[in-house]
């Protein structure tokens, strides 16, 4: 049952973490930094050992909120409710300097998949596994709101199922029951499809807020059903205030304190200690050798739970490090080379490089250089040096822009946690015809737009509301479309997103091959193509930039295929105070794969406009 002591050190390192860059300490307290487990807009997550050996997850904050007064004073805030939480089923706490000149905590390093991940790959959680997540994700509740937290934030990103039990992480935006905030009040934190209905009207989350996340999550691992279904984030919202989820598949032994969990009203709900005494009554009940619950302490009960109901559970293979290569700066000299690269390799793929074919140099190009030297830019850069950043990032544009198929995933957000500036996927291909599909989430609807040819009467729109249900709209002609509405436009704004960091100021270093992020994406592009389990060329990087007019720096990282091609971009940038002030970007890419896009019979595009809209 007890995890592996060293889940990894000098020479491997968790699936999913990479090696320091260059610009990484080398050392924080002590604990000697051997690998980077993650990053966000305040700080960093590294893989740290001790001089014991022993392994912890070291939380730094970013120099520039160091050197804030007050961003320390909430930073020590949170080390002190990190630090006042104990419990079987949270990641314990082992140290801090929040007076350092980089402040840093330690915690204990949970390996193991996220629930939403697990459940992907290994179906749901059943008979006593679920049982026993229910009573540990409790039982990490009960600890927490003992300690006067209210977690605020819990979701399958954020519970790991660790080789000895599910573990409750994530105290960021955790928030005192005594009024003392983390972040900024007034505002709505948390994630949709997770947070309870009050929440959406304005309530602050309190502790039943939190046991209504709980019995979502036990929900979820029981069925594989996200309770409230995907979609536009409003569609979520109206679900979880309005409907009843569906809990067919939920054990008998859980299903009345998960249903009375999920009451719009918080009174209702049982809290985290009578859930807890619930679920570890019922699970006494039916073992004779199991400890009696009635007149203990029911947290006792939740080790011996987990010695006898958890199994099958691993934390994967730690994976040996690959050192990375020296930081490469995108000097003007790069830039220029990168420029080169892409007339080069534009040029082999219009002279006959990709299909063997001869053919006409570029058009307006240099006739002679149609036939100089393309044997080596034939072969992917990728597969020559993937540590030549700008050859490879050049090359998987150009490649992007050429592609006779692709489906890709654009969510942008900015400055609110569930207002989102972007969430589109778009789909194109040449075959039979060039159709690109360009498919927006906006509110209670989605929008739909076909680009056939090249002029107005080649692009047809469509609205499907969801206001009562689903009901498809007709498609139909619009007429003079606005440039930001254009698929095309869209596809650009994609391509834009990756290049815009590629700058000759950015800081990019080559991480090795790494398991792509794939999982958190909608449904239909994990459904419809073959990306899960995927790895990737890794590449991360910073670069400045400027966000709501102030001069901040955009961190990124990017995933490229063997074959040279994008794979995943993801990118953040913080411009305030707090960790609500921030931009950030996830798309993916993925090509090479059948596209079919249906295009609708001419007898079935409406007359007008006014007659396309539902209802």
């Amino acid at each position: 049952m007890n995890p592996d002591p060293r889940p990894f050190g000098d020479d491997s390192l968790p699936p999913g973490a990479t090696p320091p860059a260059a610009t990484d300490p080398d050392r924080i307290g002590p604990y000697r930094v051997v690998g980077r487990i993650g990053a966000g807009g305040m700080g960093a997550v590294y893989a740290g050992i001790d001089q014991a050996g022993a392994c912890a997850a070291v939380k730094v904050v970013h120099p520039q909120y160091a050197a804030d007064p007050d961003f320390r004073a909430r930073f020590a805030r949170e080390v002190s409710l990190v630090a006042s939480v104990s419990a079987t089923c949270t990641a314990a706490y082992f140290g801090a300097d929040t007076d350092a000149e980089a402040p840093w905590m330690a915690t204990e390093y949970v390996p193991g998949d996220t629930l939403r991940v697990h459940v992907r790959k290994n179906g749901p959680l059943t008979g006593g596994m679920a049982v026993s997540l229910a009573a540990g994700l409790a039982e990490a509740l009960v600890a927490i709101h003992a300690a006067g937290v209210v977690h605020r934030d819990l979701k399958p990103g954020n519970v790991i199922l660790s080789p000895s039990g599910p573990k409750v992480l994530d105290f960021g935006i955790a928030r005192a029951t005594d009024g003392t905030a983390l972040t900024r009040t007034g505002g709505l934190f948390g994630t949709p499809g997770w947070m309870a209905p009050e929440q959406y009207n304005g309530v602050p989350a309190g502790e039943r807020s939190d046991v209504f996340a709980w019995a979502c999550l036990v929900a979820f691992a029981a069925t594989g059903r996200d309770p409230f279904a995907g979609g536009p984030v409003e569609v979520v919202i109206h679900r979880t205030r309005t409907e009843e989820p569906d809990l067919t598949g939920v054990p008998p032994e859980l299903l009345p304190t998960v249903r009375r969990a999920l009451s719009k009203d918080p009174a209702d709900r049982p809290t985290a200690a009578q859930a807890l005494a619930e679920v570890t009554g019922a699970w006494s009940a039916t073992r004779v050798d199991a400890p009696p619950v009635s007149g203990s302490d029911p947290t006792r009960v939740v080790p011996a739970m987990l010695a006898v109901e958890w199994r099958g559970v691993t934390a994967g293979v730690p994976q040996r490090i690959r050192r990375p290569r020296r930081a490469l700066l995108l000097s003007a000299g790069a830039a220029g080379l990168a420029a080169a690269l892409v007339a080069a390799f534009l040029i082999v793929r219009h002279s006959g490089g990709e299909d063997g074919e001869g053919g006409d140099p570029v058009a307006g190009g240099d006739p002679g250089a149609a036939s100089s030297e393309p044997t080596e830019s034939a072969e992917p850069a990728i597969t020559r040096d993937p540590g030549d950043v700008a050859a490879v990032t050049t090359e998987a544009l150009a490649l992007a822009e050429e592609a006779p198929e692709f489906y890709v995933s654009h969510l942008a957000r900015s400055a609110e946690t569930i207002e989102s500036s972007a969430n589109v996927t778009l789909r194109y291909t040449e075959d039979p015809q060039p159709v690109l599909e360009l498919v927006e989430y906006a509110g209670p609807a989605t929008f739909f737009t076909l680009h056939i040819g090249e002029g107005p009467d080649d692009v047809l729109a469509r609205t499907d509301s969801h206001l009562a249900g689903v009901v498809e709209g007709d498609f139909y002609r619009p007429g003079p479309q606005d440039p930001e509405g254009d698929p095309s436009g869209r596809w650009e704004e994609a391509l834009a997103a990756v290049e815009e960091v590629l700058s000759e100021e950015a800081d990019i270093a080559y991480q090795g091959v790494t398991d792509t992020p794939f999982e958190d994406y909608p449904e239909e592009l994990l459904a419809a193509y073959d990306v899960t389990g995927r790895s990737g060329h890794h590449y991360t990087g910073t670069a400045p930039a400027e966000v709501m007019g102030q001069d901040t720096e955009v961190t990124f990282d990017l995933w490229v295929d063997e074959d040279g091609r994008l794979q995943h971009f993801q990118s953040y940038a913080s411009f305030g105070e707090f960790e609500e002030d921030a931009e950030y970007e996830r798309i993916a890419f993925v090509f090479g794969q059948p596209v079919e896009i249906a295009v609708p019979d001419e007898s079935e595009i409406a007359a007008g406009a006014d007659e396309a809209y539902p209802g």
